[in-house]
């Protein structure tokens, strides 16, 4: 016994539901639990700890975001 188109979309849908629902327990789970990486994604040196609970979310340390700021302003015609 097959499924129908019918049934087979409404599985589809029950399913995607709950990834949906996952993906947003995964989400508020890491919003609420730490602090951003520990480490810098470019340079790999330490995060203090006072700038990850300053700025959530934070993937830089302070030298490296500064760079990266000036990179992109300059990109996008900002003053150099």
């Amino acid at each position: 016994m097959g499924l129908t188109m019918s049934r087979l979309d409404d599985e589809l849908e029950r399913l995607a539901d709950i990834s949906e629902q996952q993906l947003a327990a995964r989400i508020h789970a890491a919003r609420i639990s730490g602090t951003g990486p520990h480490y810098c994604i470019d340079c790999d040196n330490t995060i203090p700890q006072a700038r990850r609970e300053a700025i959530r979310g934070c993937e830089r340390c302070a030298e490296c975001q500064t760079i990266h700021e000036f990179q992109t302003a300059r990109h996008y015609g900002g003053k150099r």
